[in-house]
């Protein structure tokens, strides 16, 4: 059975008023920082640290290399040194060729102790540098963790908003008699510049409750009585009584 205009019209304003709630949630829980970004800066310091951990390893690796080569030219060079004053070696020749092995062995051992330093310092600080990473790392998991928790936690609250809003949008939409109504209102709160707005109450002073436009005096008046309908000359919205 069909209702008066003015039913429908307030009944229309009612249902505006839950989807603006629903679209406020919506909204709300789209701002909200679902850790996207959080994720994607974990993924990178992960990579970094990854990389810098094989550095460090590799450096690590090259002092082992250093001091292996070191501890071997040490190793032949006491088992030299041992030769030269065992007495075993005595022709003249014999020992001379010995000592100049020695003295290259001192040489090489010198040069070995360097490479050793060196490898040793470069093993620490890129060790340093992937411990930093990787508790950088740690902690943008950790940011990461705290930012989902939080959205996870704010889409549960919303989620439990929007099922509240159900049955009162159900039984507002249910109230209004003309579908053409209902059809324009969807169609207007489709379009981009509605802002989910589609219908709003004509104030006192003829103004347009959602653009704030005033319309003309007999505009304005019929969209109270609620006896025709009434577009906003400005933005297009339905007018509708207030009460």
């Amino acid at each position: 059975m069909s209702k008066p205009l003015r039913d429908d019209l307030l009944s229309l304003l009612a249902l505006q008023v839950v989807d603006s709630q629903i679209d406020k949630a919506r909204a709300t829980l789209a701002a909200t920082d679902n850790g996207s970004a959080a994720l994607g800066l974990y993924n990178t310091r992960k990579k970094e640290a990854e990389v810098l951990r094989a550095v460090a390893t590799k450096a690590q690796t090259n002092q082992k290399d250093a001091e292996l080569k070191l501890e071997t030219i040490e190793t032949k060079r006491k088992h030299e040194e041992k030769r030269l004053y065992s007495g075993s070696v005595t022709g003249s020749r014999d020992l001379e060729n010995l000592q100049k092995e020695l003295d290259m062995l001192v040489r090489q051992k010198d040069s070995a102790e360097e490479v050793v330093l060196l490898a040793m310092d470069a093993a620490a600080e890129a060790v340093a540098i992937a411990e930093n990473a990787e508790k950088e790392q740690l902690l943008q998991a950790s940011r990461f963790k705290k930012t989902r928790a939080s959205y996870e936690a704010r889409h549960k609250e919303l989620t439990v908003e929007f099922e509240g809003l159900k049955a009162p949008r159900d039984t507002a939409e249910r109230e209004i008699s003309d579908k053409s109504l209902l059809a324009r209102y969807e169609a207007l709160r489709g379009k981009k510049n509605g802002g989910g707005v589609a219908c709003s109450g004509i104030g006192e002073d003829d103004a347009c409750g959602a653009c704030h436009t005033r319309v003309n005096s007999q505009s304005a008046s019929a969209a109270r009585r609620g006896e025709t309908l009434v577009s906003c000359e400005h933005c297009a919205r339905i007018l509708t009584p207030l009460a």
